[in-house]
Order: structure tokens, then sequence, then C-alpha cells
């Protein structure tokens, strides 16, 4: 009877008998009747290893063990947020969250990362509005250069804001808000530039600047259909006269391929757009 009992199991958790050829389990070295091993164990999502479900890294949708959470994970630190080392944005010493990145630190930058995108503020009385995204290169992705670039943009209200970008050599990206062409042609861009001049930036005189401008969908026609066929004769005449538009760019035909090549001479624009459409979805 004395043998018995010192070779009998208990639950570690609750302290069960577990009887002869009754099932059981074994979490870091302690054995769990299998009714507290479902209640109070879980799986780590990463590397399979059973934890105690009270000790789990993780959050309410990830279980992980302390080992694949300290080589793998971190937590933002503005909502602490559970995040995969590659999901999360490093920024003097901490860790965010896109959201909080975007909205709570990177929108209080001079210069703002490639994918920042804030809501559109629209300037001038249009049907059609054009958004300006200039590179110019040659005098530093510098906060302080950005600062005053923006000291004269936004007098009053905010109309540019400033990216980087990594085909720039020693640069950075002057983006608008979208406005009217009257608006764009009564604003402050000659001062600007001639700040960006003085600060030692170039643009056309550079082999990596472009000059990108965006115009709004909408006014190109009132219906979806009205507004293909609308986008359908633009690469229409752009594949049609596609010599006389590469020397209109001044670019190298290797910068045209590169940056924007063409989609190809179909006989009417529709099929060039329908080109288009199955290039974008393979």
């Amino acid at each position: 009877m004395e043998d018995n009992k010192k070779n009998a199991l208990y639950c570690s958790r609750c302290g069960a008998l577990i009887v002869e050829d009754e099932d059981y389990e074994e979490v870091n070295g302690e054995i769990v009747c299998t009714d507290c091993y479902e209640r109070f164990t879980s799986t780590c999502n990463r590397c399979g290893e059973v934890v105690w479900t009270d000790d789990s890294y993780g959050d309410e949708y990830t279980t992980l063990c302390r080992h694949c959470y300290e080589n793998h994970y971190t937590r933002c630190s503005c909502c602490d947020a559970l995040l995969h080392e590659d999901d999360a944005y490093h920024l003097d010493g901490y860790d965010y969250c896109s959201e909080c990145y975007h909205d709570e630190v990177d929108k209080n930058r001079s210069i703002h990362d490639y994918g920042y995108k804030p809501d559109p503020i629209f300037y001038g009385d249009s049907k059609r509005y054009f958004g300006i995204e200039l590179e110019i290169d040659g005098a530093g992705k510098d906060s302080d250069n950005a600062d005053e670039l923006l000291a004269i943009a936004n007098r009053g209200d905010e109309h540019i804001y400033i990216k980087g970008d990594g085909s720039l050599d020693d640069g950075m990206e002057l983006v608008s808000h979208p406005a009217s062409l009257e608006y764009h042609k009564n604003y402050q861009w000659e001062e600007i530039m001639k700040k960006a001049i003085s600060l030692g930036y170039r643009s056309h005189q550079t082999s990596t600047c472009g000059l990108h401008i965006h115009v709004n969908r909408s006014s190109l026609g009132e219906t979806h259909d009205e507004q293909e066929d609308v986008i359908s004769r633009i690469l229409f005449f752009v594949e049609t006269h596609w010599a006389e538009l590469l020397r209109f760019s001044r670019r190298s035909e290797y910068s045209m391929n590169r940056w924007a090549a063409r989609y190809g001479y179909e006989k009417t624009g529709r099929e060039i757009l329908d080109r288009l459409w199955s290039i974008d979805t393979t």
C-alpha cells in the first residue's frame, strides 16, 4: 500500500489523483491531468510548443512561448499591440505599429516615410484637381532643409508634405495636396523652387529625379465607363506618339523603360486598356 502511494501521480494543477492507465500530459516537467491540460494550456503559434495559457507572451489572437516572442516579436510603444518583427516600424529605439507610427509619430516629422499618405485636402473650385510629386536631389534628406521649404509652402495651410524616396541619391520628394490648375498657377511654387535651389537641390539637372502629376479620376467622366473611355484614348495617344513623348519627357529610353514602360501598341485604345488590366492582374 505504501509503495502504491509513493508511485501515485497527481495533477500539478488541480491535485487530482491520476489512476493507473489514465491518460495524462507533461508540461514543462509538470504532470497534468487531461482536463487541466485542455483548460490551462495552449500551443505556441510559431513553434508548436505547449505553454501554460497564463504564461503566453502573445495576445488574444496569438499564443507565443517566451523564446518565440523574444526572438521574433515586439510590442507597439504607443498602443501595446503585438507585432511581428517584420511588421514593426522602428524609430529612435522604439517600435510602433503602422497606425501609431503614421498617426502619432510620422505625422510630426518634417520628412515622412515613402508610404506616408495623409487624407487629401482639396484647394480651389474645380472638377479637376492636380497633385504634384516633385523629386529634388543633391543636398540631402535633411530635416532642417525640409523645414525651410515647408515654412514657405505651408503658410497658413498645409499645401505640401515631404517624403523620403529610395530612388534618390541624396534628396527628398515634395508632394502637394490636390488643387485646381488655377490654384497651382497662383501658388508660391516659384518661391519654393528658389529656396530649394539656394539650398543646393536640383531636379531637372539630375539623373534621378522625376515630376509626377496626378489627376482625380472623377474628372474624366460621370460614369465608370466614361472614365475608362477617356483613359483608353489617353493610352492610345501615348502609344501612337511614343517617340515624341520620349523626347518631350527628356528621359533616356532606359529610364522610360524602367519607370514608365509602355504597355504595347494595339489597334484601339480599348485594347490597350484591356492589355493594361491583364498585366496588372497577373
